[in-house]
């Protein structure tokens, strides 16, 4: 076909046209196309590294973690330290008496010992990533395939799903029909949340693993918390908001005393309904150890333990404290949560860290301080991938 100069010239100007629309004009330069998530390159062998995908936009590099993967892998090489967090923990608070000579001398050359100090010290940079996985290993929204994002500054704009797009055959030369808005914008605001220990500085001493029993007794504190509100946060009073308390997502309500599976078996039919594949809608209930027990001890009319159905056999029934059973009119109801979990997305700032503090009181009882403390946000970005059984009684 032949183009005279008259058609080149239009194909010119709408190319630029599009151009604009695409990047958002000369004031937003910088960003030229929708930013594509791509999977992150293993920085020896350059293959892309399994459950990590980087967004590239107008604010730098955001990393999105799926469940399993590790933060610390962010890290470059020359980042990571040469030994682990709780083996620098161990040597920041014994100082010259611990055995770990390979640790002591990483905190001495990090001038982070506590040995003539009487502020705090924070853990280096290095640690934060593996700080962060060592919290996450404790979820159980994690455990049931919840997403991790970092954020790059304390206010991160994302996206969600408001509802499905709406699909329509037309004929030629026929307007296709507007239907409601499928995408809203989002604000993940980073909300700090932090945790105290105290020990005396002989039981460190005497204690070789001090170090890691600190790391789990924080990270199990602080996952439970997070736990919490991913589930039930209001989004008042500095908590983000959980999937209970999110517009969109599905309900069972007046469950009761459960007697069978009925009830589970409609949550999973209510996702499916909302276009969740079978193999993600079976997979996860989340709900309070009372409830897992009840539904342990379920029985048939010959007294034998009560057989699940077909599609709730393989389901991971995940008990966690972290889902109350004092909620309702009564206090004594109880949810369940079932659902995608990799449309929760968990916005945490990679400045998560311990400090290390001694007390006033060091000079007679030797006590030091340790606080853990992180910044994260959650974002529920497709509420129709979730269902809630409200007012379990048992």
């Amino acid at each position: 076909m032949h183009l005279n100069h008259e058609d080149v010239s239009a194909l010119t100007n709408l190319r630029d046209a599009l151009d604009k629309t695409i990047g958002g004009g000369e004031k937003n330069a910088p960003v030229r196309r929708f930013p594509f998530p791509g999977a992150l390159n293993d920085r020896k062998g350059g293959s892309p590294r399994s459950g990590i995908k980087v967004h590239h936009g107008a604010h730098g590099e955001v990393y999105e973690l799926a469940a399993g993967a590790k933060m610390a892998d962010i890290s470059s090489q020359k980042e990571r330290p040469d030994v682990p967090l709780d083996r620098w923990l161990a040597a920041t608070l014994l100082g010259d008496r611990c055995e770990d000579k390979a640790a002591l001398q990483f905190a001495s050359d990090q001038n982070k010992s506590l040995s003539g100090t009487v502020s705090g010290v924070l853990i280096p940079a290095g640690f934060q990533g593996e700080w962060i996985d060592n919290l996450r290993s404790f979820m159980v929204l994690e455990a049931a395939g919840m997403t991790t994002a970092t954020m790059n500054s304390q206010t991160v704009t994302s996206s969600r799903v408001v509802s499905d797009p709406s699909v329509g055959w037309r004929s030629e030369g026929a307007a296709l029909t507007a239907g409601d808005p499928t995408f809203e914008l989002r604000q993940l605001m980073a909300r700090t949340l932090g945790v105290r220990v105290q020990a005396t500085a002989e039981l460190a001493q005497d204690s070789p693993d001090f170090g890691s029993q600190l790391m789990n007794v924080m990270g199990k504190a602080l996952a439970r918390e997070i736990d919490l509100v991913g589930m039930l946060g209001t989004g008042l009073a500095s908590q983000p908001t959980g999937i209970l308390n999110t517009t969109g997502v599905q309900a069972i309500n007046a469950v009761g005393i459960p007697s069978g599976y009925g009830k589970f078996v409609a949550g999973t039919q209510n996702l499916l309904e909302a276009n969740v594949p079978l193999e993600v809608a079976q997979k996860n209930v989340i709900m309070s150890p009372r409830t897992w027990g009840t539904l342990e001890g379920l029985v048939d009319s010959t007294g034998q333990p009560m057989r699940r159905p077909q599609s709730l056999e393989d389901t991971a029934f995940r008990p966690t404290t972290s889902i109350p059973n004092t909620l309702g009119a009564g206090n004594d109801e109880s949810l369940a949560f079932m659902g995608d979990f990799s449309d929760l997305v968990l916005g945490v700032r990679m400045e998560a860290t311990i400090e290390a503090l001694r007390l006033q009181t060091y000079a007679s009882n030797l006590q030091v301080e340790f606080v853990g403390w992180t910044r994260v946000d959650f974002m529920v970005r497709r509420p129709a991938s979730f269902v809630v059984l409200n007012g379990i009684k048992a």
